[in-house]
């Protein structure tokens, strides 16, 4: 895989949390009009991510980096093989965006590990952050329960 195909699909990824949220946030209107900030929010993160990535490759920022030297060999496909969603409920839509933030959190933290300086604590952050967005979603899922 090549730099700019892992980007992409960093791109494609933050994508699919956006449109996750923003149909979150459809289902939080008819059901849990509570939860549609919560939606709101976590859109609005995931837009930010992709907006850095998409920064990340109009300015070529990842070009010299080391981390050309492991894009083969980081084994990032399983983070990237989540088929586009199609949640029936809220649940279903909360359990799959856990395991996307989960994925996202992984490469992350990965992508910090590798590189140095102030690229390995974007990618530092933007790890804490899917945390957060986990962490929000489990206690979503454990109040739909109720």
């Amino acid at each position: 895989m090549k730099l700019e195909e892992l980007l992409q699909k960093i791109v494609h990824q933050e994508n699919e949390l956006y449109n996750l949220y923003k149909l979150g946030e459809t289902f939080a209107t008819y059901e849990y009009p509570y939860l549609i900030e919560h939606f709101q929010w976590l859109a609005s993160e995931e837009l930010r991510h992709r907006n850095t990535i998409e920064k990340f490759i109009g300015e070529k920022t990842l070009e010299g980096t080391v981390i050309i030297d492991y894009v083969d060999s980081l084994s990032l496909e399983p983070y990237f093989q989540d088929e586009r969603a199609d949640p029936q409920t809220l649940s279903d839509l909360v359990l799959e965006a856990l395991i996307r933030e989960k994925h996202s959190y992984e490469l992350y933290k990965k992508l910090s590990q590798i590189l140095s300086g102030s690229l390995s604590e974007i990618f530092r952050m933007m790890a804490q952050e899917e945390l957060k967005h986990a962490y929000r979603l489990k206690i979503i899922y454990e109040g739909l329960e109720e």
